[in-house]
């Protein structure tokens, strides 16, 4: 199966707009592939490629002028570069107003501090990704939106963070009914006036909403397609691995693996690498999924695809990886 196969499984699942996340190892060829799929997706409907990875090879590549603005690339393609450091101050001003909301007592304290300690906290730069991540759901604009992710390993911490919410939100929900409820008892039999209402709690339910929606459109075959990426090497294959083990966790699977840079096998002999491309490239096809999983070689190019023109000459180089290689 080659490229053209795995897109046409994508465009098989509806929803709109249908998430693809490319996840793998810094440095596999993501951004390359996110273009690949985003041009081919674009033949069929309005597609948005969004790159969260901070290396931004997206802005060179695509030659995007502002980073955080979507630009029209060509027919119905168009691609925007997430902003890190943009979005966490916006991120972080709101985390000041809903302190202020929510706990005025703390208007004493300097909130824009307890802010700023947040914003330098384990996990902060994951829940900026995984906020953005969200909105592309509800992003009626586009057909199709490609996410090309950051490293792996946040990539599945991102991934993780909605199970991760439910879970302690559950338990926060618990302690503040009962807070609440103690609150209300005194007043009354202080008679005080009882404020039914509980502000916390009400953010509670919301925030366990939002996350509950979240989780079940990552793992929602129709809203939600993963894309791993590897190069044949033991490490991007380990990789690889382990995505999918997470993601089959998670109650997700992986519409497909890209194997990028294959090179050729006598040219692979002469380098003395033979051996190692045929054992990952035979690890990856050897590999597990849930369901049916697509796996497509891409040759390695004399110079790299930093263009979209060079992009969809890649693309056309694309391999069947249908069985392991002798």
């Amino acid at each position: 199966m080659t490229l053209e196969d795995l897109i046409e499984v994508v465009r098989g699942k509806g929803g709109k707009p249908h998430i693809v996340i490319v996840i793998g190892k810094g440095g596999v060829g993501k951004t390359t592939v996110s273009i690949m799929l985003g041009d081919l997706l674009s033949r069929s409907g309005k597609t948005l490629i969004v790159s969260l990875d901070q290396a931004k090879h997206l802005v060179k590549y695509l030659s995007l002028k502002d980073t955080h603005k979507v630009t029209r690339i060509d027919g119905g393609l168009h691609a925007v570069q997430f902003d890190l450091e943009k979005e966490s101050r916006k991120f972080t001003a709101e985390y000041s107003r809903l302190l202020k909301q929510i706990m005025p007592g703390l208007k004493v304290l300097n909130v824009e501090k307890a802010a700023d300690t947040i914003k330098n906290s384990p996990g902060f730069e994951e829940e900026v990704y995984l906020r953005y991540l969200e909105t592309l759901y509800s992003n009626r604009d586009f057909d199709y939106i490609v996410v090309d992710t950051p490293p792996t390993g946040v990539t599945l911490r991102i991934l993780n963070l909605p199970r991760t919410y439910m879970f302690w939100l559950g338990n926060l929900i618990e302690l503040r009914t009962k807070i609440a409820s103690l609150k209300y008892s005194i007043s009354r039999v202080m008679g005080e006036k009882a404020e039914a209402k509980d502000p916390v709690l009400d953010k509670l339910y919301e925030l366990r909403d939002r996350y509950q929606t979240l989780m079940k459109n990552l793992v929602d075959d129709s809203r939600t397609s993963y894309v791993l990426v590897a190069t044949p090497e033991p490490l991007p294959v380990y990789e690889v691995e382990k995505t999918v083990h997470t993601l089959q966790d998670l109650g997700a699977s992986v519409t497909g693996i890209v194997v990028n840079r294959i090179i050729e096998d006598e040219m692979a002999k002469r380098l003395g690498v033979y051996e190692v491309q045929r054992d990952s490239i035979g690890s990856i096809l050897n590999l597990k999924c849930k369901g049916s999983c697509i796996r497509v070689g891409i040759m390695m190019n004399r110079t790299p695809p930093d263009t979209l023109e060079k992009a969809r000459e890649a693309a056309r180089k694309t391999i069947s990886l249908a069985a392991p290689l002798p």
